[in-house]
């Protein structure tokens, strides 16, 4: 089993500074007397697991980056955004890279930060399992609170605010037995303060935290959600429950491979040879790159088949040892 990214592993750091995203749907909703679909796009923090939920008319470029300001706007820029191969992700890195270039000049190039996309390789979804998990709890809840009639595009978002709620409220880790006040660690301790994301009277004193500022009682009680994290959820990241012996490398370069695609016809999945292989930090082969007669494609290395190749030369060097054993074995009944 690989390693987990940094990316899951970084604490003390805001939510959503390396962030996942994916898109769901589509939703019909009723404007006037038509109905229309709309697509739910999901960010989610791939470190403290909370989620953030935008509604958009199209799978374009321009819906996304609309989305994608919104989210900014609301959560801060994330330094890092991964996402499956979409075209709509694809345009958006591209036109963010360019108007970023645009406007840095020697006078402004640190006002902005940088935002930096990562994409999994195609046709690899598990690779980007941090969101499709998010995706597939989104789904479930929205299957039981939306009939099946179209609802108006407001009452829709109201809706998929309340997902966003409920999904911030689910338990990281166990519930401890301090005492039965305690709850959870939840990712809306680390956007609220607490897990429902309801300020009550008097809390801060019944805390005794005694201390003068709020900023620096906020300040007190990140930490202390910090920690927890540290010793209740990052053990769990770090458990390995199989393959504890490393496994020889599916591919290499210059290995003839099937392309798998289970979207296409049956006896039609391409062939081609690997000319280059992605190495993880542990050593091993997670994507590689194949040379097809459509040209240069990147998957990943559960979707490439090896094939056993035997050479003719080979195979005439093995015909004429077997030859020569069967000589042999008649010279041995002869003695």
């Amino acid at each position: 089993m690989g390693t987990l990214p940094k990316e899951r592993l970084s604490p003390h750091t805001l939510p959503f500074t390396f962030t996942g995203v994916d898109y769901f749907g589509p939703i019909e909703v009723a404007v006037g007397r038509r109905r229309e679909k709309r697509w739910g796009v999901l960010f989610t923090c791939l470190t403290v697991r909370a989620v953030h939920l935008e509604l958009v008319p199209s799978l374009s470029t321009d819906s996304f980056l609309l989305a994608l300001k919104l989210f900014t706007a609301r959560r801060g820029v994330p330094l890092k955004l991964l996402s499956d191969n979409g075209t709509n992700f694809r345009g958006a890195s591209r036109v963010l890279a360019q108007e970023i270039e645009r406007i840095s000049t020697s006078a402004v190039e640190n006002k902005y930060p940088e935002m930096s996309f990562t994409f999994i390789p195609p046709g690899s979804p598990h690779m980007g399992g941090s969101w499709e998990r998010m995706v597939r709890s989104t789904k479930s809840i929205l299957t039981e609170i939306l009939s099946n009639v179209g609802l108006r595009e407001e009452v829709l978002r109201a809706a998929l605010a309340d997902v966003e709620c409920t999904l911030n409220s689910r338990p990281l880790t166990y519930f401890p037995l301090e005492s039965e006040n305690s709850e959870a660690l939840t990712p809306n301790h680390f956007l609220v303060g607490n897990s429902s994301g309801l300020r009550e009277r008097g809390a801060m004193e019944s805390n005794g935290l005694g201390l003068a500022k709020h900023f620096r009682i906020a300040g007190q009680l990140a930490d202390r959600f910090w920690r927890r994290w540290i010793r209740e959820y990052l053990p769990t990241l770090t458990r390995r429950t199989k393959w504890f012996q490393p496994n020889p490398a599916p591919i290499s370069v210059n290995d003839v491979v099937l392309i798998v695609d289970e979207t296409s016809k049956r006896n039609s999945w391409p062939k081609g040879i690997v000319v280059d292989v992605h190495l993880a930090k542990d050593g091993q082969v997670r994507s590689g790159v194949v040379r097809t007669p459509g040209g240069l494609v990147t998957r990943p290395a559960v979707k490439l088949a090896k094939l056993d190749i035997i050479r003719i030369g080979d195979t005439r060097r093995s015909n004429a040892e077997e030859s020569r054993g069967g000589e042999c074995c008649e010279a041995n009944k002869k003695i």
